[in-house]
């Protein structure tokens, strides 16, 4: 796990996002983390942006509740597979 002061990034930012690779980089303020930094490529920035919308989770919530989720045991029984 690697952590940075909210100093050291500020200061080093360019730096910090060169080094950053895979790992996620957890930012600290008075001793405690308070922010987290991760590297996203760029086909994935939608998929990052939708998983973190309280409206789109609530439209998701919505449509299983119409559609009824079904098992796959149930679905294949139904199915005669």
């Amino acid at each position: 796990m690697k952590v940075a002061t909210l100093a050291g990034v500020r200061n080093n930012l360019s730096k910090v996002l060169k080094n950053l690779g895979r790992e996620p980089l957890f930012v600290t303020c008075n001793g405690r983390i308070t922010a987290v930094i991760e590297h996203i490529e760029e086909e994935d920035v939608e998929d990052f942006l939708l998983e973190r919308s309280p409206r789109f989770r609530g439209m998701l919530k919505r449509a299983a509740g119409r559609r009824g989720a079904v098992s796959i045991e149930a679905y294949r029984a139904k199915k005669g597979a």
